[in-house]
């Protein structure tokens, strides 16, 4: 077996990408320990769509606001090394130009990580980089995600620290993929969610999406989309433009964009996530074609003061942002204006800048001599954007300075400042590092780039005071200023009106002025609805609606709410509600009228019971009271006095006890009432029963007390069942609107049934016994009045079921009020009135002499009247016609006293 050691050796060793063939440097400062620096200082290579072969590649468009971030790298390393923070260590830097190239980028990544103190300009392949030494220790930059993701990896390899002022990309917060990457901005997924945020509190919820074709903007894209559909917010386009839309060939590509944008329906805020120059050459062309949007703009063009000086950009309609959190750097500006190499160090980036600022064109002088006076309403283009109006007024032989506050004035406040913090934080780890004290650093410089790396994982220092320190993702905890691009003189001004706070995910708002330019805007496919009404989609498009008003019952307190919420139980809404309101609560009232009718009708029927009692107090000896039952007639009145009083428990706001008693008090009192009539009916017909065989067996069953107990035993023990296993209890009833409803609820209705049924079953055997003695004779018309007060009692509760059945309000207890009053004065006025009539106003008539004296008028009567037509004395004695004015069943007249009155007549016959 041949051993494999020896290649794997050769191809871990020996193996070498040169990178020295083209000295692609930018800006160099030998130092003790060097930082490298990687910009996209030109903003496209030249000719890269026809590129053939890999030949050199050429850049173009020098980017004033990157040389500007390139500028406040080397001035915060110039000032860290005249301050004590890093004693007697001096810090260099070697910065190149990306050209806003992945290639290009690549390349310069491959040159920083090219071994130090070595005269071969190449990365050597290693099988184990712990102790590799490049030629500087960590590496600020890129700006752009694209161009981040691609170096990340590279500077993987050997855990070489990359901090990035500007890449937000959210997939570069992967510590598994990007080890070695950190950022002093936030990630996208927190400038997503708070554009996301920031339209949701504008009540916007149809817009428009347009990203680069690239890494950055892909994933910028899916994460807003993400954020923005959890907030219910709909896109009538997403759009992906390509990363080449800046170049003059790809003009269709952005007039097809603007098309789209001006025909798709009320998507009227459009959020861009693109480099400053593609935003240019789309804006251009909005400015073109008159087209007026709400713009949001992301962290890369938010604060770009080239889309802000463009010509007529206000046109453009109103534009939000958000930028990373900015702060001032010492002494920058005046850096900017005085720009000078260091000793010892060289910068093409200065060079070129100070060239193209003195260069005096044909296109310069031809342009401003078209539009000569009047630059403020036709500014510069791009290209020609840094010609100072010095050049063309030198000659060509003068050394003109054209140090001014050109640089000054295209400050990106928000990218100097990450670009500071990010040398800051590599100064204050390699404090850390190498235990840096008053004076001197202890620890050796020869460390390892994934030592430093350590280091910066941990640094925490403050400026501005501010708390700086990476998160575990390697991310600043920084939030986002929220910018309003606002006209001021002629001058776009990026005000700042509110932020965004990572830690509580909230936009906060500065000046409340902004809600009412944003409520001006209507973006959504339907109106908002208002509170009090909900939406009901009918597209695919959850943000396509109608509104349709909650119904009764139902209420919606917030704009465009999916569903409307129910009230609770004691409250109602009407339809289109945006609140409950309590309902009202309802029960028979004691002050209501007609609760007052029956109270005193109630009461009037107790006083009747009272004055009756009393009538009989002194008259129990008397045919009339032993009539009706002597001394028992007492119970009879007490138990209607117990029925009257059962109605006071069927008014006022029902209580647990007041329903549990007031049904079976009734049921039982009215049974006994009942009882008694049966009793008297049965004794009716017991009386004039000539034949002597049924007489005897009827006689045997005539058991006045036992009937009596017997009858109540039953009711009792229907009561007690009743109450027992499902009794009534007072409930709240929500079956109407607006209305509570306070009642009994009688608990099983089944068992309410039989009670009264129960009572129904006795009514009817008394009116049937009653009937069956319908031919007794005039003289005695008891059997009359039972017929009668039983067929009351029987209309009343067969007309009671239905009525009761179909009532249900308030009024309810009211209508088995009306039912046992009619019962109860029903029984009052057959049964014991003609008997106070008789002892109040037939005094003498009702005495036994005063009947016996009736009754042999009646005999003579009789007489006289004969018998011609054979009828048998029975029928006689039974159809002679009794004088009005004396009347046997007025007198109460008990039976035995009428079977004895027969007797007699038979004998005298």
């Amino acid at each position: 077996m041949h051993s494999v050691t020896p290649a794997y050796v050769w191809c871990c060793v020996f193996l070498c990408w040169s990178v020295s063939a083209c000295d692609i440097v930018g800006a160099r400062s030998q130092g003790d320990i060097n930082i490298g620096g990687i910009f996209p200082v030109h903003r496209q290579v030249e000719n890269l769509e026809i590129r053939a072969k890999p030949d050199p590649l050429t850049c173009k468009q020098f980017d004033v606001q990157r040389f500007i971030w390139l500028q406040a790298m080397i001035h915060t390393i110039e000032r860290i090394n005249t301050s004590p923070l890093l004693p007697g260590i001096k810090l260099g830097y070697e910065i190149y130009d990306t050209c806003t190239d992945g290639a290009k980028a690549v390349t310069a990544a491959m040159k920083l990580l090219s071994k130090a103190n070595t005269s071969e300009d190449c990365l050597k392949v290693h099988c184990n980089y712990t102790d590799y030494q490049p030629k500087v220790k960590a590496v600020v930059g890129e700006i752009y995600s694209e161009l981040s993701i691609p170096t990340a990896r590279l500077f993987n390899v050997v855990l070489m620290p990359q901090i990035s002022p500007a890449s937000s990309a959210a997939i570069l917060s992967d510590k598994v993929r990007f080890a070695s990457f950190l950022r002093t901005v936030p990630s996208d997924i927190h400038q997503t969610k708070a554009l996301a945020r920031f339209v949701r509190n504008s009540r916007w919820n149809w817009i428009g999406i347009i990203a680069t074709d690239d890494d950055y903007g892909k994933s910028a894209m899916s994460d807003f989309i993400s954020n923005a559909q959890d907030l219910d917010i709909c896109f009538g386009f997403q759009e992906l433009i390509s990363t080449f839309a800046a170049d003059d060939s790809n003009v269709e590509a952005i007039q097809a964009m603007v098309s789209k944008i001006e025909t798709i329906p009320n998507v009227n805020v459009i959020v861009l996530f693109a480099k400053p120059a593609i935003v240019i050459k789309l804006l251009e062309e909005i400015i073109k074609r008159n087209i007026t949007r709400t713009w949001l703009a992301s962290d890369g063009w938010s604060i770009s003061k080239a889309i802000a000086t463009m010509q007529n950009i206000e046109k453009v309609g109103n534009i939000f942002g958000f930028s990373f959190k900015n702060g001032n750097i010492p002494g920058f500006a005046e850096h900017l204006r005085n720009l000078r190499s260091e000793p010892g160090a060289f910068n093409k980036f200065i060079e070129k800048y100070k060239k193209l600022r003195s260069t005096c064109s044909k296109e310069y002088l031809n342009y401003t001599k078209t539009f000569n006076g009047s630059l403020k309403d036709h500014p510069l283009p791009d290209s020609l954007k840094l010609v100072s109006p010095l050049a063309c007024s030198k000659t060509k032989d003068s050394s003109a300075d054209f140090d001014d506050d050109y640089l000054v004035q295209n400050i990106e406040p928000a990218g100097t400042y990450a670009t500071y913090l990010a040398i800051q934080s590599i100064a204050h780890a390699l404090r850390n590092l190498l235990k840096c004290k008053e004076g001197a650093c202890q620890k050796s410089l020869n460390f390892a780039p994934w030592q430093l790396l350590e280091a910066l994982k941990m640094v925490n220092f403050t400026e501005a005071r501010r708390v700086f320190y990476f998160d575990k993702s390697g991310d600043s905890i920084n939030g986002y200023d929220l910018i309003q691009w606002k006209m001021d003189k002629g001058t776009i001004l990026f005000k700042i009106i509110g932020e965004y706070n990572l830690l509580d995910k909230q936009i906060y708002i500065y000046d409340n002025a902004i809600r009412n330019i944003t409520e001006a805007v209507f973006s959504n496919c339907s109106r908002s609805c208002q509170p009090g009404e909900r939406k009901n989609s009918n597209s695919s498009h959850t943000c396509c609606y109608e509104c349709v008003s909650c119904a009764e019952g139902y209420y919606s307190m917030g704009w465009d709410m999916n569903n409307c919420l129910k009230c609770s139980d004691d409250q109602w809404s009407d339809a289109g509600s945006s609140k409950c309101n309590d309902r009202t609560i309802e029960y028979f009232r004691w002050n209501d009228g007609f609760a007052i009718v029956l109270t005193v009708f109630a009461c009037f029927g107790v006083i009747l019971v009272i004055a009756i009692a009393i009538t009989f107090r002194n008259k129990l000896s008397t045919p009339v009271v032993k009539s009706i039952g002597g001394p028992f007639c007492y119970v009879i009145l007490l138990s209607l006095i117990l029925s009257f009083v059962s109605i006071g428990f069927f008014i006022g706001e029902p209580t647990s006890y007041g329903c549990y008693i007031r049904q079976p008090l009734f049921g039982i009192s009215f049974t006994i009432c009942v009882s008694w009539i049966l009793i008297k009916s049965f004794k009716i017909i017991l009386a004039f029963k000539f034949d002597p065989v049924d007489r005897e067996t009827m006689m045997s069953l005539y058991r006045p007390v036992a009937i009596l107990v017997i009858c109540n035993i039953i009711q009792v023990i229907i009561c007690t069942l009743w109450l027992t296993f499902n009794g009534p209890r007072s409930v709240k009833s929500y079956a109407r609107p607006k209305i509570i409803l306070l009642k009994c609820e009688e608990g099983s209705n089944v068992a309410f049934g039989v009670m009264l049924g129960y009572i129904a079953v006795l009514a009817m055997f008394c009116f049937l016994l009653a009937f069956m003695g319908r031919k007794l004779p005039d003289i005695y018309n008891e059997a009359r009045f039972i017929t009668f007060s039983m067929l009351i009692y029987l209309i009343v509760w067969i007309s009671f079921v239905p009525v009761y059945v179909n009532t249900d309000d308030q009024y309810l207890p009211a209508v088995e009020v009306v039912a046992i009053l009619a019962s109860n004065y029903g029984i009052l006025c057959c049964h014991f009135f003609p008997k106070c009539y008789m002892i109040c106003f037939k005094k003498d008539a009702c005495t036994r002499e005063g009947i016996e004296r009736y009754m042999r008028e009646h005999n003579n009567h009789h007489d006289l009247v004969g018998f011609s037509q054979g009828s048998t004395f029975s029928e006689s004695l039974w159809s002679a016609p009794a004088p009005s004015s004396v009347n046997i069943s007025k007198c109460g007249h008990s039976p035995t006293f009428t079977q004895s009155f027969v007797r007699n007549r038979r004998k005298s016959w």
